[in-house]
């Protein structure tokens, strides 16, 4: 196993373990959204479930315009705007994925 498969793997992991821990723990009203669909387990782990990117150079979606982020995605998927990781994920998600991921992040709270 090479050791990007390995870190994607332990991010993935992490990711469910930290969806558990929210789900278990409930959030105040205010801060509550439409659940998150599964394929945010991949994207959490650099933009976490409420949004808010894990390093200085992890972009926040919380709140971002729809629109806004369906283009940047189509811009990963056609690899007009490049990165490895949201190249790979943007092409393998569904159309359906693909707006429940962008909805779900267009309507948390911006921080």
């Amino acid at each position: 196993m090479t050791l990007a498969r390995a870190s994607a793997r332990l991010r993935t992991v992490a990711g469910g373990m930290l969806l558990a821990a929210l789900l278990a723990s409930p959030l105040p009203l205010q801060a509550q959204s439409a659940p998150a669909p599964p394929l945010v387990l991949e994207c959490a782990p650099c933009h976490g479930f409420d949004g808010i990117g894990q390093d200085d150079g992890v972009p926040n979606l919380a709140g971002q315009h729809r629109v806004y982020l369906d283009r940047q995605f189509l811009a990963f998927r056609s690899g007009a705007r490049r990165h490895p990781e949201m190249n790979f994920f943007a092409r393998q998600a569904s159309q359906d994925e693909f707006n429940a991921i962008l909805d779900y992040y267009a309507g948390l709270v911006r921080p």
